[in-house]
């Protein structure tokens, strides 16, 4: 697979590892809001301090991609590829 047709399965995967723990930790919230509004105002404070990392694991992405690329030979490993490296990123700045 070339790089146009692995990167996006690693962002994907990136992009599942943010929202996981965001909507892990509004679901008790978000049951009290009401609404789209009500939504936005539980999830944003929540997701903030997850933006930073999101960006820096989609520019890693290329990073991945360029390195182990030649590896990732189905969507299934460059998307747990994005998972992994955005979950260890998470734990990294969270610590």
């Amino acid at each position: 697979m070339n790089f146009l047709d692995v990167y996006p399965y690693v962002v994907v995967g990136i992009v599942i590892s943010f929202i996981l723990p965001i909507l892990r930790q509004a679901i008790p919230k978000t049951t009290r809001a009401l609404g789209a509004r009500g939504f936005l105002q539980t999830i944003w404070p929540i997701a903030k301090p997850y933006i930073i990392i999101l960006i820096f694991s989609l520019f890693s992405a290329i990073l991945i991609v360029a390195y182990i690329g030649d590896t990732l030979t189905d969507w299934r490993a460059a998307l747990l590829a994005g998972f992994s490296w955005d979950s260890l990123m998470q734990k990294i700045g969270h610590s």
